[in-house]
């Protein structure tokens, strides 16, 4: 079965997961992993320049042999900068060849933070010229907060964001600066993209949120993982990354946006309980740079 996929802002869609090549994977080859996901039914491609591995998901899709239209591919400068206005562009030329593709379906802006010699403004241009000229179908940010997204809306885009990739999950999305963030990104229909959906069970297990979720995911025949991977999604109107090097957690991954959705008043219960504390696992030092 395919992959459900949701509608973007820019008339393009997305799919609901996709398979991600940062964390366990970083920096390492990921050629064999990637095969495997795609093999296992994943769509979509999660990239970016500083997992210092594209090249390897480049070798992955050339032994894959699909249809390019068959994989939707996503990627994200930066890392280190050289301040040069229009190191977007320069990255993902690069990256495209290390691909071996013509274009990605969606290119980020990796954080706030990268180029403070050039205004988020004017890294904003570049992004929109990148999506004119075909490079890339659709273009948005991640980790961008409140006072980021203001900066580029400021600006009198001519292309808004399509997506945010920010950590998302129910001991988060409360917190003060992600409610103001998020109620931004609704106004002007950006999705949120979620990276570490599963932190509740990976990382902060033993919290409030355990024994809801063991409930609710006896109730449907599911497991915690896929029940949270689900809440990110119905939650926040948008989609997940996220990665397993073992193909039954993967398979397990995609069959939850194949099985029915869970009901309102469970996705609400589940926010409830997450409350009670705030956990904050990626991209900290960017947080700790914004306002509370």
């Amino acid at each position: 079965m395919a992959v459900p996929r949701i509608n973007l802002n820019d008339g393009t869609t997305i799919p609901v997961i996709a398979f991600g090549t940062g964390t366990a994977l970083f920096g390492k080859d990921s050629k064999d992993l990637v095969l495997a996901a795609l093999a296992d039914g994943y769509d979509s491609l999660d990239t970016a320049e500083v997992y210092a591995n594209t090249a390897s998901v480049g070798a992955a899709l050339k032994e894959w042999k699909g249809k390019r239209e068959d994989v939707y591919l996503l990627s994200k400068w930066g890392k280190a900068t050289t301040g040069a206005v229009d190191e977007a562009r320069t990255v993902l030329e690069t990256m495209l060849q290390e691909l071996g593709v013509d274009y990605v379906d969606m290119y980020l802006i990796h954080s706030p933070l990268l180029n403070d010699k050039v205004s988020l403004a004017d890294q904003w241009k570049v992004m929109e010229k990148i999506k004119a000229d075909g490079l890339a179908k659709a273009v948005g940010v991640s980790n961008f907060r409140e006072e980021d997204l203001q900066e580029v809306l400021a600006s009198n885009p001519t292309v808004v964001p399509a997506v945010n990739q920010i950590e998302f999950h129910p001991y988060l999305y409360h917190a003060p600066n992600v409610q103001r963030l998020t109620k931004l990104m609704k106004e002007h229909n950006i999705k949120i993209q979620t990276f570490g959906p599963l932190a509740p069970v990976f990382r902060s297990s033993g919290g409030p949120v355990d024994a809801v979720a063991e409930r609710i995911a006896t109730a449907h025949g599911l497991t915690v993982p896929q029940v949270l991977l689900k809440w990110a999604s119905q939650f926040g109107g948008g989609t997940v990354v996220t990665t397993s090097r073992t193909e039954e957690r993967r398979k397990e991954q995609l069959a939850a946006f194949t099985a029915p959705p869970l009901t309102d008043a469970e996705v609400q219960e589940i926010a409830d309980a997450g409350k009670g504390q705030v956990y904050r696992k990626f991209m900290v030092h960017v947080w700790d740079a914004a306002k509370p």
